[in-house]
């Protein structure tokens, strides 16, 4: 990545060339730039003009290299400037996989413009790309590109190399080549390294390995994610439900979807939208998207109104006890978000199954336990300290142990019962955690005031 001085002095270059009458300064220029270079001042351009004259100024195989890096909500608006026949030529370059999905968000962004552009594309780029629109977005099928390499068992190494040699130009990676049947069934893999170094002679039935680690078309993408991860893999292969090879997951393509899953995972736990641009979204969009659960949030809270309304007795006939609430159901909204966060990350990375709920939920009433007696002697000594109430004392240290308790099994539970019925665990957010333990902790609270301090409350009710 470039230093910040020498982004500002790539785009200073840049924004000259722009002033300049024609193109050939800026051609040039950007001609002289790696392509990372090029992302970097793109994203510093001060309007979406200046971005439109530099995607024109590329040549198409760097244009298809930048517009691959930019996301699916911005591809369309910036090809909407060129000419229909540039565009074309820009596209033919993607891979067929991104064709696939830019060709998508241009459908969804202009029908009629979208078809102009199929028109004028090579039909056979097009046949490729269109198969894989069939698959699914979110499993192997819609992440994987069909340009890899196979050959046949029978094939010597000598012949490996003659025909890699034609066939690697337009392969998305040749460090693993796929061994496959007159059927195109997958039943080996062989590594560039093992290829390199073998005698001209030797088959490739003789140095494949047969023990492959593939995935089908239908699997889900954090699961293959997962798999390269676990594997350490740079490429996946990818099989149709009859066996025959049909693609590759690079790992390029897993970086994408764990970006993906991260960003989504995240705006969930913060009950925030996940299918919105923040940077270009207006304050209407934004509001529109997210008052829907802030309404839910802010009527799920009103409970809490309800369990003070109906001890309001309690605090009546002693005051001091109403300044704890906030620092009590804090407490457990914090203990039971950040529980919550563990379960989620090690359930989304499958260190955690439905299987190990037991072994969790014990381990967090033990971790609760200990939690709850260092919070619970504070609040005591604080008390003691601060008020000299040795009630009230009490009752604030037994609360603190049984909210403490309580908020860590609800934040453990929570994400289980959430994948037990097929939802996404990441929905339980911390700001729906924190409202559940808001209105059980008062509850806890109230309980134990009544049973401790009960003597000394002449008017107040018990229960609720």
């Amino acid at each position: 990545m470039e230093s910040t001085t020498g982004i500002q002095n790539l785009l200073s270059a840049v924004q000259t060339a722009l002033g300049e009458e024609g193109t050939p300064a800026l051609e040039g220029l950007l001609h002289e730039l790696r392509p990372q270079q090029v992302l970097e001042v793109w994203y510093e351009l001060e309007t979406d003009e200046e971005r439109e004259q530099v995607l024109a100024a590329l040549d198409p195989d760097d244009a298809a290299e930048l517009l691959s890096k930019l996301s699916l909500k911005e591809q369309p608006e910036l090809l909407e400037a060129l000419p229909p026949p540039q565009v074309t030529r820009v596209l033919e370059e993607l891979h067929p996989d991104d064709l696939a999905d830019t060709l998508q968000a241009m459908e969804e962004w202009d029908p009629d413009r979208a078809e102009e552009v199929r028109a004028l594309l090579d039909p056979e780029i097009l046949a490729v790309a269109e198969s894989l629109s069939e698959y699914d977005e979110e499993e192997a099928g819609g992440i994987m590109t069909p340009d890899f390499v196979s050959v046949r068992a029978t094939m010597t190494a000598r012949q490996v190399l003659a025909f890699l040699r034609e066939a690697a130009p337009d392969a998305e990676t040749i460090y693993y080549l796929y061994v496959v049947d007159a059927l195109d069934r997958l039943k080996g893999v062989l590594s560039l390294r093992e290829l390199i170094v073998a005698p001209p002679d030797r088959r490739v039935s003789e140095m494949m390995d047969t023990h492959i680690i593939h995935v089908t078309t239908d699997t889900d993408q954090e699961e293959v994610a997962q798999i390269m991860a676990d594997h350490d893999f740079a490429v996946l292969p990818v099989v149709d439900p009859e066996g025959h090879l049909v693609g590759i997951v690079t790992v390029d393509d897993v970086l994408d979807v764990v970006t993906d899953e991260a960003t989504e995972d995240i705006h969930r736990m913060g009950a925030a939208p996940i299918d919105i641009d923040y940077v270009r979204a207006s304050a209407w969009l934004l509001f529109r998207k997210r008052v829907s659960w802030l309404v839910l949030l802010v009527v799920s809270m009103t409970l809490t109104f309800n369990v003070i309304h109906h001890y309001e007795e309690v605090l009546a006939e002693i005051v001091i006890l109403a300044a704890f609430i906030p620092l009590l159901i804090g407490t457990g909204g914090n203990v039971g978000a950040q529980v919550a966060t563990l379960v989620v990350r090690a359930l989304a990375t499958r260190e955690l199954e439905l299987r190990d709920y037991l072994r969790v939920f014990r381990k967090e009433f033990a971790t609760g336990i200990l939690l709850g007696v260092a919070f619970g002697v504070f609040m005591t000594f604080y008390v003691l300290i601060f008020r000299a109430e040795p009630r009230i004392a009490v009752a604030l240290g037994i609360t603190m142990v049984l909210i403490s308790i309580t908020a860590n099994l609800v934040g453990a539970s929570m994400p289980f019962i959430f994948r037990r019925f097929g939802i996404d665990p990441a929905l339980t957010s911390s700001p729906g955690i924190t409202t559940v333990m808001d209105v059980v902790g008062l509850l806890i609270y109230f309980r134990v005031v009544l049973w401790v301090l009960g003597p000394l409350l002449t008017g107040a009710e018990g229960g609720v």
